[in-house]
């Protein structure tokens, strides 16, 4: 009985154990240490060019983004949609002024058309830009008057009028004169916009 390999057998079979033990050592000791190791790099590589192409591209488009930010800059500088002041005050105040303006060009008579009252409100409306309000109440002609309305309505920058209440009223002494005249009691709300964030919109920037 042979319990031993021939020796060409046992030559093949050391052979063929030499070649896995050699697979073995690549597969563990070189391709996970080493080749994988240089794939992974390769396929970071491969990543990072494509990112800074993203990246190029972009910066490439940079003078075209500038001049387009350098359009709509001018274009909101004569945007006649705002009033051309930066804050409440200074733009409730501006608005008081052109609203005299406006008055006096169309009755330079005070006995004909005279402004009452007015007076600065901030608004609660919910709008996406700042209202600056001015609640004014005149004492006025009827012709005066519409001049004065159409005025405000076609000026630049835009203004609005809202809470328009027109009273007709009687027994207004004229001075110097012995009878008494007819006058309308008008009363209205005078506003326009700033380029500052409203009420809702300023609130929704403060939360976290």
């Amino acid at each position: 009985m042979q319990f031993l390999p021939k020796a060409e057998n046992s030559r093949f079979l050391a052979l063929l154990l030499a070649v896995i033990a050699a697979a073995l050592v690549y597969l563990f000791g070189v391709h996970w240490w080493f080749t994988e190791r240089h794939l992974e790099i390769a396929s970071e590589m491969s990543d990072l060019r494509d990112q800074y192409a993203r990246f190029k591209a972009k910066a490439d488009q940079k003078p075209l983004i500038d001049r387009q930010l350098a359009d709509v800059r001018a274009f909101e500088a004569g945007n006649p949609a705002f009033l051309p002041e930066g804050d409440f005050d200074a733009a409730a105040a501006g608005l008081t002024q052109r609203l005299k303006q406006i008055v006096s060009s169309h009755a330079p008579d005070p006995q004909r058309c005279q402004i009452i009252m007015n007076q600065y409100s901030r608004s609660t409306e919910p709008d996406p830009f700042e209202r600056v309000v001015i609640k004014v109440r005149l004492r006025c002609d009827l012709e005066p008057f519409a001049g004065i309305l159409y005025d405000l309505e076609s000026a630049s920058p835009v203004l609005f009028i809202e809470e328009l209440a027109i009273f007709r009223q009687q027994g207004y002494l004229v001075p110097g004169q012995n009878k008494l005249s007819n006058y309308l009691d008008i009363r209205f709300d005078l506003f326009g916009f700033i380029r500052k964030p409203g009420p809702a919109k300023a609130a929704e920037g403060r939360k976290p």
